[in-house]
């Protein structure tokens, strides 16, 4: 992945991120636990998580070294790196022990996910019970239209060019379907195209 253009979609995202933050709190409705964020677009809500909640443990994980040191540089900038662990680990075989987390955030996650819903059931694994995990893409519901305005262009210009790849709620209906998850976890289609994971 193009580091320099990674930056740059990280940075013009950190507007939405903390309307992303409080749509992922809507749905785990707690203020403590760990968290777990994955991919090379993590770190702007778990940045939001954990000005807001200080009573989240929070992880961020990254496949590829170069993406771990990007993110864990960025975090650092912000002062709350103290606050933040940041490891790198495979997305499709997951670096991290069963039940280990009460949230799995993954936005970005059409990027990578595969068909049979490989990576779905990991995050199902690394969940306790009683868990959320919340994964996909989109703006959130609760951004308002001005900051999408401000940014949609730019960043779908920038996702392109990293390599997006546009799904339908068929294509994640089928995913979900495979992965052989129970329940069998939701679509939610308001803000986004999200699959949310309740273990």
């Amino acid at each position: 992945m193009d580091l320099i253009l990674l930056r740059q979609v990280n940075a013009l995202w950190r507007k939405v991120c903390p309307y992303l933050a409080e749509h992922v709190m809507e749905y785990y409705g707690r203020r403590h636990g760990d968290v777990l964020e994955l991919g090379p677009f993590a770190g702007g809500i778990s940045l939001e998580l954990a000005r807001r909640h200080p009573g989240l443990n929070i992880t961020v994980a990254a496949q590829d070294s170069v993406v771990v040191d990007l993110l864990g540089k960025e975090i650092e900038g912000t002062g709350l790196g103290g606050e933040i662990e940041v490891k790198r680990s495979r997305l499709d075989l997951l670096a991290f022990a069963d039940s280990l987390f009460d949230l799995v955030i993954f936005r970005g996650a059409y990027f990578f996910l595969d068909e049979g819903g490989g990576i779905l059931k990991e995050i199902c694994r690394v969940l306790r019970e009683g868990g959320i995990g919340f994964i996909g893409g989109g703006y959130g519901k609760d951004t308002p239209q001005p900051v999408i305005d401000e940014i949609a262009d730019v960043s779908r210009d920038l996702n392109d060019r990293l390599g997006r790849i546009r799904v339908t709620v068929d294509d994640v209906q089928n995913m979900v379907s495979r992965s052989g998850l129970t329940p069998q976890p939701e679509i939610e289609k308001e803000g986004g195209l999200w699959v949310i994971i309740r273990k």
